[in-house]
């Protein structure tokens, strides 16, 4: 059953594509990352992506009940070998919808 977004934590990953990535293996694998993105939005796991190519950059919202949830999606894209990523926990559900 997918987690509900409005319920679960949520966690935002800032990949940095790492200086000795082959760019021709990276691209190559565009298609099966987006293909794997749709499925893990399908389940409700990935929300924003968003991709800053002249900061080497790649920011990730996901929906996981903790750390090591948000390890396990992230090694299921083809891409995640490529970039060190750092994880925030972001405001808990309640505090999102305070004003």
């Amino acid at each position: 059953m997918p987690p509900n977004p409005a319920a679960a934590p949520t966690f935002m990953v800032v990949g940095t594509l790492r200086d000795d990535t082959d760019l021709g293996e990276f691209a190559a694998l565009r298609e099966d990352e987006h293909k794997q993105l749709e499925v893990l939005r399908s389940q409700g796991r990935i929300g924003a992506h968003h991709v800053s190519p002249a900061r080497r950059a790649t920011f990730v919202e996901i929906v996981a009940a903790d750390e090591g949830q948000v390890a396990e999606i992230l090694a299921t894209l083809p891409f995640a070998r490529f970039f060190d990523a750092d994880v925030y926990p972001l405001a808990p559900p309640a505090e999102r919808t305070r004003s």
